[in-house]
């Protein structure tokens, strides 16, 4: 799950770079810059990363 979670914060930011900078256009009703669409996936992107720092909180083992 971990490896999952990385992959898909770089794939999210990646998107986002290409939104905002006017290249990527997909479900847009207008051409140019898509500020929102990029802030949304630097948001995922970031929700990923957490995902990948709890998932090592997961699985490394408390010491009692």
């Amino acid at each position: 799950m971990k490896i999952l979670a990385l992959a898909l914060a770089v794939v999210f930011f990646i998107i986002a770079v290409l939104y905002l900078l006017g290249i990527l256009q997909i479900g847009a009703a207008h051409g140019g810059r898509h500020v929102s669409h990029g802030i949304l996936f630097l948001v995922l992107g970031i929700l990923s990363l957490v995902w990948v720092r709890f998932q090592s909180n997961a699985s490394t083992p408390r010491v009692r």
